[in-house]
């Protein structure tokens, strides 16, 4: 059940496939903003306030990757892309473009809606911020802060490794289990290579602040953990 109705906005050029989304997003209680290309996804949100955006890479008069950074999507909604390209490539830049999730074409309305609801839950947890050894991360900001107070920027992908991280600290956690944080488990969407790059470009980030001491480490034979515990509360 929805406890309110919340907005998405598809941006989509194919009718038939816009038509199958609107009504199965409909059907679930979203409210449903429609956009066929990049000029009207421009109009639509000069107006519209959308929870989430659903975004065709291939449009007419431009790509969904690079819109996605030039227009920042990432700060004003959820992000889906919704695409036929299945290349690794394609899939690590859509995770860095701000994508919480990337879905392949041909997919079924079920799975589709499955992943709208479950980008929508992951943006909303019910604790602001978890913080460990002195490191803050802001649950519904999406931001990650240094023990000084300073911003670490990450992509959507390491955000999503990292939050999960710790809001298990100091357990373990395999890389099916991140792959399924960062992809639903779909085995066309991203490898384990996918969550290995991941975890190598956060320790690269985590290690260049200013706290002590690694933050992620390898646990042998089951995948990646951080040390110590966390706490939840508002910044």
């Amino acid at each position: 059940m929805i406890k309110k109705r919340q907005t998405i906005l598809v941006t989509e050029d194919a009718p038939e496939i816009m038509e199958q989304i609107v009504d199965a997003l409909a059907g679930e209680g979203f409210a449903v903003v429609k956009a066929t290309n990049v000029q009207e996804l421009r109009a639509a949100l000069l107006w519209a306030r959308p929870d989430l955006i659903l975004l065709d890479v291939n449009l007419p008069d431009g790509d969904g990757l690079d819109i996605a950074c030039k227009m920042r999507l990432r700060e004003r909604a959820g992000l889906i892309f919704v695409t036929a390209r299945d290349g690794e490539e394609d899939r690590l830049k859509g995770l860095e473009s701000g994508g919480d999730d990337y879905v392949i074409k041909p997919f079924s309305v079920r799975e589709l809606t499955a992943r709208v609801h479950n980008v929508l839950r992951l943006r909303a947890p019910a604790s602001s911020q978890i913080r460990f050894d002195g490191w803050s991360l802001d649950m519904i900001r999406r931001e990650l802060f240094q023990p000084n107070g300073a911003l670490l920027p990450l992509t959507t992908g390491e955000f999503n490794v990292l939050a999960a991280l710790a809001a298990v600290r100091p357990q373990p956690l395999t890389r099916d289990f991140l792959l399924d944080v960062i992809s639903n488990r779909d085995p066309r969407t991203v490898r384990a290579h996918t969550v290995d790059t991941l975890v190598a470009r956060l320790r690269r980030k985590l290690d260049s602040g200013v706290g002590s001491g690694p933050v992620i480490v390898t646990v042998r034979g089951v995948g990646y953990a951080l040390a110590g515990d966390a706490s939840f509360g508002d910044r």
